[in-house]
């Protein structure tokens, strides 16, 4: 966490108080904090790991094919997180029978939108999954078992997330199945684009999804509201176990 928030503080820094980062950023400064970001991981994989990166992305040995099923767990990991992220209404409904309606409305593309979108469908996937998964995560199987290897990896993963707390759970669930399907393909590009198709999916839910979760909310979490939770592991479970054993054969 040091090494992530200094050179994203440094350069924050610069800005507010010299005249190196000029005005004319005011509205580019979430770009300045994605830099900083970019800079903490590429100070921790020089200084803690030199990747073959030949050996890293060997996009030829992934099956593309399987992205059907990627796609199938990022949509059940929905349904999965979504009781997560509604905690405090389900506590209130149960409590006073009262339905929080949905709020959530896309005010449309600013420049913070884009750079944010930029960061979580590109910079994220890969630095965070070579980071958790490829590094941390390999680094803790040469002294602890695999349950606990996976463990502190998620744990790590959920915890650069603790500006948003409604998604530390939902994270930590990513980073457990984000660990397991790269200990059993060996193919960090599973990783990769599961966290690229997941980031994709809260775009558009984002953009689009005012009709969907205004359904959603309105089932008053019910029967069919648990129904998809039940769907959403079932269908996590089937896109796991279809892309694990098709590259462990």
């Amino acid at each position: 966490m040091v090494i992530w928030y200094i050179p994203q503080l440094t350069l924050i820094g610069l800005y507010k108080y010299t005249s190196l980062i000029g005005e004319g950023f005011k509205e580019h400064i979430y770009a300045i904090i994605i830099l900083g970001s970019v800079i903490s991981y590429l100070i921790i994989f020089y200084f803690f790991w030199t990747p073959d990166l030949k050996n890293v992305f060997r996009l030829k040995k992934m099956d593309f094919r399987l992205f059907p099923y990627l796609i199938l767990i990022v949509l059940g990991l929905g349904f999965v997180n979504q009781p997560f992220y509604d905690f405090e209404k389900i506590v209130d409904y149960y409590q006073n029978s009262n339905i929080t309606p949905y709020t959530g409305r896309f005010t449309g593309i600013d420049s913070f939108f884009i750079y944010f979108r930029i960061s979580s469908l590109l910079f994220a996937p890969i630095f965070e999954e070579l980071f958790f998964r490829k590094f941390l995560f390999e680094k803790l199987l040469e002294r602890n078992k695999v349950v606990v290897s996976i463990i502190i990896s998620s744990l790590c993963f959920s915890a650069i997330h603790f500006e948003t707390p409604s998604s530390l759970i939902s994270t930590f669930i990513f980073g457990v199945i984000a660990c397991i399907i790269y200990l059993r393909t060996k193919n960090i590009w599973y990783a990769i684009a599961m966290h690229f198709l997941n980031n994709l999916f809260s775009t558009l839910y984002l953009i689009y999804g005012e009709s969907f979760f205004g359904w959603v909310y309105e089932l008053n979490y019910g029967f069919i509201y648990w129904a998809l939770f039940a769907f959403g592991i079932l269908g996590t479970i089937l896109g796991m176990n279809k892309i694990t054993t098709a590259n462990t054969a």
